[in-house]
């Protein structure tokens, strides 16, 4: 079977001889799992996963039929073939199209009326109500608690990493870690919807941040890994594992490709991209975006 793009990510993780199962199966993908790492397989219908790869819509569609969460795989010569009732299907993962998944942060300050161009139109969008998050008194804590972090990463910005105020780093390190670990986990599905929250605001920090305030940025990432083992579930463990390693899923990187060429015009078109991922998952992820850019919905 043709896989028409992946991850290089992805394909960093899996090694030339392993042993796995179908860790999970949907309506238009499933995951393979190779010691203890998840392969997400999609069509070319969506967006290219950062933690996997895409094959052609209507091979998904016969492979969806047979592949059940259990079945076994084996990954040997660059093929991987999974082994079912209604047979074997087989998926070459060697000298594949790849793509680099990795967030490029801004080399200099965003440009002027982007953060209020990106708030106005994620006002719009009445996230709210489409989060799949309990908004509770301790939800809009935690949530706020991400917006000063990011507050303080654009001080950091301008004033240099090394010029940021002992007290008030700490102070917001022991805030955005207390918010980590309010999130992590919360909610139903294999993505929690806190975790997306979660995952939102760590791809547009590190575009935000990731050149000009590397150092202050690396507390929230921090607080991601220590939190990480056994929090959640391990769908959604992958994703936060790839976000804090610089990944983020293509229809994220096709947003920040808009902002960087200032193409607001295109960005309500892919805000509903991402808003139409999952149940919830759009909604809460985009969430944690507007809070890295201090917009408190």
């Amino acid at each position: 079977m043709g896989i028409s793009s992946a991850s290089s990510y992805a394909l960093s993780r899996i090694h030339p001889s392993m042993r796995g199962t179908v860790h999970s199966v949907f309506n238009t993908s499933f995951n393979l799992e190779f010691d203890g790492n998840l392969l997400h397989v999609g069509s070319i219908g969506g967006p290219l996963s950062c933690i996997g790869l895409s094959v052609d819509a209507e091979e998904m569609s016969s492979m969806l039929g047979s592949v059940r969460a259990g079945d076994r795989a084996l990954l040997h010569n660059g093929v991987v073939r999974i082994y079912s009732l209604a047979g074997v299907s087989e998926l070459a993962v060697a000298d594949v199209p790849r793509r680099d998944c990795s967030v490029r942060p801004l080399s200099k300050v965003m440009r002027p009326g982007m953060d209020i161009e990106v708030s106005g139109l994620l006002r719009s969008l009445d996230l709210l109500e489409q989060t799949g998050l309990p908004w509770t008194e301790r939800s809009i804590s935690a949530v706020s608690a991400l917006a000063r972090f990011s507050a303080l990463c654009f001080a950091a910005d301008e004033q240099g990493d090394d010029q940021v105020d002992v007290d008030r780093f700490q102070a917001a390190e022991r805030a955005v870690h207390g918010a980590v670990e309010y999130l992590m986990g919360r909610g139903l599905g294999l993505t929690p919807s806190g975790d997306d929250i979660l995952m939102g605001f760590g791809t547009a920090l590190r575009y935000l941040h990731g050149t000009l305030a590397p150092k202050t940025t690396d507390a929230f990432f921090r607080a991601v890994a220590e939190e990480l083992p056994g929090r959640t579930t391990a769908v959604s463990e992958s994703y936060l594992q790839a976000m804090c390693a610089g990944q983020a899923n293509e229809d994220y990187l096709d947003v920040l490709a808009l902002l960087d060429s200032g193409n607001y015009g295109e960005l309500p078109s892919a805000f509903d991209r991402v808003l139409s991922m999952g149940h919830t998952s759009g909604a809460d992820s985009l969430l944690g975006f507007a809070a890295a850019f201090g917009c408190l919905l």
